[in-house]
């Protein structure tokens, strides 16, 4: 995972800083360029003298005119000499520097009429005195001057409000014949750093979705992609009528539906056609779960048992039937949550583009990973479905620390990218950084992911490392060394603590260690020092640091003790670290999704924590065996807020009116661990009201796996203290739902004012065990094995199948219950819905009656739910291996092993080496 070329290059940067930035801004930033080849060299200027003149057609459109005065002005910034816009069709009296389509370029660029540009290639090609930069179309010339500019002049738009222009007063470029074409038809990093359309097109980036699509171009910029069609999460919006709605979306095998939504797409797409607009729109899913009617399901069945296949099935037909009508119309559609898995059997219309969103991959680590290999393995079986696919990626956290926490999947991201390049189906990508218009501009990570993005959008093959070094250089100036070494150190923390990226990551993931963050806390102070003297690059570092600054804010008391129980010497400085913070967000209006108020970021952070202690259920527990979700990583929803509150083990808990109706604090499952199973429990307590003691208090559920939701009563918890509440259900983690968590809510009773949750504790319930299975350890208190109890049965010393001890059962006529089972202390925790397998040696020395092997299940209130048993063991046998299967019962907590012989039996019967394992 680490990047050695990175950081080793950024450590040498380090020690000849000084001397590599007066050497490098006096040669006009030389260390941005790129080379591209042996071509002729092209004295554009020299020390004041405009050797070439720029040209553009008289009947160049505004798009291309825009770019040709673009390149006049650059120039003459670079070179610090007048370059001059000649509009004519003539042919050029000198050196020139020929803009889009021209008379004189038929024959020194055909490649601009035999279609192999597409819409956005361009040819940037030398011939004699004049270099021609143009496309086949108007975005194709655009990107050819921007490329121009950028990869042969050096001219850097790193950010919306930051462009590097060299100081060239020798302006000399090397070009023979370059010939440009993305490997992505549709480019987009949707951030709001890249809402300004300037900025995106310098940077070669075409995509205008979302709330973008519905702002009006400036003049010569209005040349964006409309391969992906407007319109997402819509399917109720097109088939209105209720009756057709099932589930939570629609009746996909029904004619009449299909009938309506092809209808009503026919209208939406005319309408778009008579605004001027392009002729398509889209079908897609309601951003919510199916539980789809039986004809759909059965469908799905018959084609590999994926969700999508109803779905792919409707979509496809409406789409030949818009087509029908509308011959160029084409219909865009979602592959996400249930529908991502592809269906087998099938393929779509080719005027149907469908965008996969795997929202539930690990976004730390590439698609193409072992840990997103359920993710991963899906784009190939879209791929062989249809030629049109656009991947979209998720880049940003949604809730916890919102779009602020460091997010660290720049490699993740480029990895990604590069594997789906592979795939020639997949046109486009959407990379994801905010949830909307609302989110924040120029912080942590956005600029350097977009600016490094597009350029691997254009060209997968780019190296990310000299990518990022190239930005971080050039962007950050003297702190570059710095702002280089924080980079690792995030990634690298990510990988080496195994933590996984969700776009609801907790900001007490352990990749934001104290190590981490104090490391990093150090690079920020030396890199604002490095930068002290440049208020402009001191504020782009510090809009960096933000990320940083959150998670120390946050934590800080918890910093605070893990410093002092170390002896290590850290000033959180929070006074100052708060002013800072809030001074670079102010003007954010949302810094997550759910709740993302900043003014309630604010209350947050001012809230006076304590490090809370280790929780009296999790004594002693290895720490790798439990984990402390606190209130800061809960989604308050419904009016729920943070709140202090001195009971709480760090003095801040979520709070809920008790006359709330909704599921206003929930944890969501991706501030859970992936692996394995987990007890949960939740330290709650209640502001009383008037409740009696039997009334409700609050209730809890796991959506959507549990059905029926547990509560707890006023008595329990009218004293107002805070108590663990067992979550009666083992939570583990389950990829085919795309959404789950747990839930809080008041009772309807109306019998508390207010119900606070402090923190969710999550212990890992460990891989069931039978206690002294071999019968070897003495209980304490007698001559008997200990964690079981008998009805009759001998602990006999004398036969044994493993070691030296085993348990006996002698025939006794009159003893209707001659068993020996696992004693109440020992019981056997299991899950609800798992199938389970136990084992045992039986050596059966009794001709006649039945010896077996069982297993009883046993609900919450020490209830029998039911037995299951062997039939018997084979009479007068030596030592052999017996086994009984069961389900667990969706009541069962617990199972006791059971062993028996009953009345008829005429000899001993042993039992040794018992075992319980799960049965995937």
């Amino acid at each position: 995972m680490t990047r050695k070329r990175v950081i080793v290059g950024m450590l040498l940067l380090v020690a000849v800083t000084s001397v590599f930035y007066s050497l490098a801004f006096a040669e006009g930033g030389a260390w941005l360029e790129r080379k591209h080849g042996n071509g002729k060299k092209a004295m554009l200027a020299n020390n004041g003298n405009v050797m070439y003149s720029v040209y553009v057609g008289s009947t160049a459109d505004a798009t291309v005119r825009h770019a040709a005065q673009e390149l006049v002005d650059y120039l003459t910034q670079v070179a610090g000499a007048p370059f001059g816009l000649t509009i004519s069709d003539g042919t050029p009296e000198g050196p020139a520097l020929i803009v889009g389509k021209h008379p004189v370029t038929d024959a020194l660029v055909p490649e601009l009429s035999n279609g192999q540009l597409g819409d956005d290639g361009f040819v940037i090609r030398s011939s004699g005195s004049r270099i021609v930069i143009a496309g086949s179309g108007s975005r194709g010339t655009m990107n050819g001057v921007n490329y121009f500019l950028d990869r042969y002049v050096g001219v850097k738009w790193f950010s919306p409000t930051y462009t590097f222009v060299p100081d060239k007063r020798k302006l000399q470029v090397s070009v023979d014949s370059d010939l440009q074409v993305p490997r992505f038809q549709y480019r987009e990093m949707f951030v709001n750093d890249g809402n300004d359309e300037q900025f995106r097109a310098h940077n070669l980036l075409n995509g205008k979705s979302h709330y973008r699509a519905q702002v009006a171009s400036v003049p010569g910029l209005d040349s964006w992609s409309d391969y992906v069609p407007t319109g997402v999460h819509n399917f109720h919006a097109l088939v209105t009528d209720a009756v057709y709605h099932s589930g939570g979306q629609l009746l996909a095998m029904n004619e009449d539906v299909r009938r309506i939504a092809a209808e009503s797409l026919i209208g939406k797409i005319a309408q778009r056609k008579a605004g001027g607009l392009d002729p398509s729109y889209g079908f897609s899913q309601q951003d919510t779960t199916w539980n789809p009617d039986p004809q759909s399901r059965s469908f799905a069945e018959a084609h590999g048992g994926s969700l999508a296949a109803p779905i792919i099935d409707m979509i496809g037909d409406a789409a030949n039937r818009v087509r029908a009508q509308i011959p160029e119309a084409r219909i865009g559609t979602l592959a996400y949550q249930f529908s991502y898995p592809a269906p087998t059997g099938l393929t779509l219309p080719d005027n149907v583009v469908v965008t996969l969103a795997p929202i539930d991959k690990d976004h730390g680590q590439s698609i193409d990973s072992a840990g997103n290999e359920r993710y991963g393995q899906q784009i190939a079986k879209w791929a062989a479905i249809s030629d049109h696919l656009v991947v979209w990626d998720y880049l940003t956290n949604f809730n916890g620390g919102g779009y602020l926490q460091p997010y660290p999947n720049l490699y993740a991201m480029a990895d990604t990218i590069k594997h789906i390049a592979q795939y020639p189906a997949v046109k486009g990508y959407f990379g994801q950084q905010t949830g909307g218009a609302r989110g924040p501009v120029g912080v942590g990570f956005d600029e350097l992911r977009t600016w490094v993005g597009a350029r691997l959008l254009w060209n997968p093959d780019e190296d990310v490392n000299d990518l990022i070094a190239e930005f971080v250089n050039g962007y950050y100036g003297a702190a570059a060394p710095y702002i280089g070494e924080y980079i690792e150190l995030i990634h690298q923390s990510l990988a080496d603590s195994g933590a996984t990226l969700t776009i609801s990551t907790p900001i007490a993931s352990p990749y934001l260690s104290f190590e981490t963050m104090r490391q990093a806390d150090g690079l920020f102070g030396q890199a604002e020092a490095a930068v002290s003297g440049d208020p402009a690059a001191l504020n782009r570092v510090q809009r960096m640091r933000t990320g940083a600054d959150l998670i120390i804010l946050h934590r800080r008391a918890e910093f605070a003790h893990e410093a002092d129980e170390r002896n290590i010497v850290w000033s959180l400085d929070v006074a100052n670290r708060l002013q800072r913070f809030k001074s670079l967000t102010q003007n954010m209006p949302s810094f997550r999704i759910d709740n993302g108020d900043i003014q309630q970021l604010y209350q947050l952070l001012e809230l006076e924590r304590i490090a809370p202690p280790v929780p009296d259920i999790v004594q002693n527990m290895p720490a790798e065996d439990w984990i402390d979700v606190q209130d800061i990583d809960f989604r308050l929803l419904s009016g729920a807020t943070a709140v202090y509150d001195g009971k709480a083990s760090d003095h801040a808990a979520a709070r809920l009116s008790g006359s709330s109706t909704a599921w206003g604090i929930q944890l969501n499952n991706t501030s859970l661990p992936r692996d394995g199973r987990w007890k949960l429990y939740a330290y709650a307590r209640v502001d009383p009201g008037s409740g009696s003691p039997g009334a409700g208090a609050f209730r809890f559920g796991l959506y959507p796996t549990v059905s029926a939701p547990a509560g707890v009563t006023f008595g329990e918890v009218s004293d107002g203290e805070y108590r663990a509440v067992e979550i009666p259900w083992t939570y583990k983690y389950n990829p085919e739902l795309s959404v789950q968590y747990l839930w809080f809510q008041p009772s309807a009773s109306g019998a508390i004012q207010n119900l606070y949750v402090d923190r969710i504790v999550a212990v890992r319930e460990k891989p069931p065990a039978a206690y002294n299975p071999g019968f070897e350890t003495a209980a304490p208190d007698g001559p008997y094995p200990d964690g079981w109890q008998a009805a009759g049965g001998v602990w006999d010393s004398g036969t044994a199948h493993g070691g030296s001890r085993s348990i006996r059962l002698d025939p006794e006529p009159a003893n209707a219950f001659h068993v020996v089972y696992t004693a109440v202390s020992k019981w056997i925790p299991v899950v609800p819905g798992q199938a389970y397998k136990v084992k045992g040696w039986i050596k059966n020395g009794s001709m006649t009656g039945n010896v077996s092997l069982g297993v009883r299940q046993i609900n919450a209130a020490n209830g029998s739910i039911g037995y299951a048993w062997h039939p018997g063991a084979q009479p007068d046998s030596d030592w052999t291996p017996y086994e009984v299967s069961f389900m667990a019962a969706p009541t069962a907590r617990f199972v006791s092993i059971y062993f028996k012989s009953d009345q008829q039996t005429d000899g001993p019967a042993w039992l040794d080496d018992v075992s319980i394992e799960e049965v995937p």
